[in-house]
């Protein structure tokens, strides 16, 4: 064979080959073709409240609809702080009872009469009476005097018993004691309230003024408004009380029982969402300018040969990796990809996570 032939078949050789690898990327399709492993966005739900489990609706590998309860937590307490907190918002927007201003009204008078009865002193007719009772008290003392002064010189004279004469000094001396009594009645009477005793009235009239006034005006704006956040606040805990999925999903990890108790904010089960599977795959930068989000590409499982899934590229990643950011040369460049990731659309759910998928990516989507 000439060295002329032999440089042909050469030439050709080599034409043939550049031809294979670069048909890996851009075939005479004119698409771009890449593999990867599919994933799956997983989601770990739990309670912000937490407590103690009651039931355990699903179990793992079970698929979930949005809305669907995982989880329900015993809520005894937290319906009771819920009931408590929609009295307390319902009462301070429908104010207070008639009952209850009638009952302040009332309350608020009888202390008015007893400030005013101690700021103005005993009655005149009081004073009148306490008198009257200490000269009456006098009068018995001096009888009862009079009476023990004689039994006492006949007792002397061994003219009546001595038991007479005691019983005549105690009448004497209760008769005392009572007139004293009624005297110190008498001068506190006189005398009046301490002033003490008529701020402590003062006061106490004061106070149940003001909870008059707020009755009969009814609860502040603010106070209605401080009500009705509580009862939402315990809204939002109540619904915690259940676990439920907040997407279509499969039910991955699981791992507790009725009767655990849980702390709240802590994962209790991790969802793997149905409708968002993906693949990543790696785009060399001398192709990059032929890709773009939203851009339709074919997928394949090994699982399911002969099924072409429809994808579409949701994300691009900003930064090229495996060679430093720093490359000089169009050979080296060829060797810099870039992320794609790719959306694939199976309502079926064949498509799992970890299986090896092939995608393309035609130009001119």
């Amino acid at each position: 064979m000439s060295r002329k032939r032999i440089f042909l078949v050469i030439l050709v050789a080599v034409i043939l080959g550049g031809t294979t690898v670069y048909a890996t990327w851009f075939r005479r399709d004119n698409a771009l073709e890449g593999s990867g492993t599919v994933e799956a966005r997983d989601i770990r739900v739990g309670s912000k409240v937490g407590g103690r489990i009651d039931k355990v609706l699903v179990r793992e590998g079970d698929r979930v609809e949005p809305g669907q309860t995982l989880i329900a937590f015993d809520d005894r307490e937290l319906l009771a702080s819920l009931e408590q907190s929609r009295a307390a918002a319902e009462k301070a927007r429908r104010g207070y009872r008639p009952e209850e201003i009638a009952e302040a009204r009332a309350a608020a008078a009888g202390a008015k009469a007893d400030y005013l009865l101690r700021l103005n002193g005993y009655r005149k007719e009081d004073v009148a009476a306490a008198k009257s009772e200490v000269e009456r008290a006098t009068a018995d003392e001096v009888r009862a005097r009079l009476d023990f002064q004689r039994y006492d010189a006949l007792a002397q004279k061994d003219l009546v018993s001595k038991q007479q004469r005691d019983t005549a000094e105690a009448n004497w001396k209760m008769a005392l004691a009572q007139q004293q009594n009624f005297q110190h009645k008498l001068d506190e009477l006189e005398r009046g309230y301490r002033p003490e005793e008529i701020a402590s009235a003062e006061a106490h009239y004061h106070e149940t003024l003001a909870t008059l006034e707020k009755f009969e005006r009814g609860n502040r704006p603010e106070d209605v408004e401080l009500a009705k956040a509580a009862y939402a606040y315990d809204e939002a805990r109540f619904r915690e009380r259940q676990v439920t999925a907040p997407s279509a999903a499969v039910v991955e990890v699981l791992d507790v029982r009725p009767g655990d108790i849980i702390a709240p904010n802590t994962p209790v089960a991790t969802l793997l969402e149905r409708d968002q599977i993906y693949v990543r795959i790696y785009i060399p930068e001398t192709e990059l300018g032929r890709v773009g989000v939203g851009q339709k590409a074919e997928v394949r499982v090994d699982s399911f040969p002969k099924t072409v899934f429809d994808g579409v590229v949701e994300q691009i990643n900003q930064q090229a990796e495996f060679l430093p950011r720093n490359v000089q040369t169009r050979e080296e460049r060829v060797h810099q990809v870039f992320g794609v990731k790719i959306r694939i659309n199976d309502p079926a759910g064949h498509v799992l996570a970890g299986m090896a998928a092939d995608v393309k990516l035609k130009a001119g989507n």
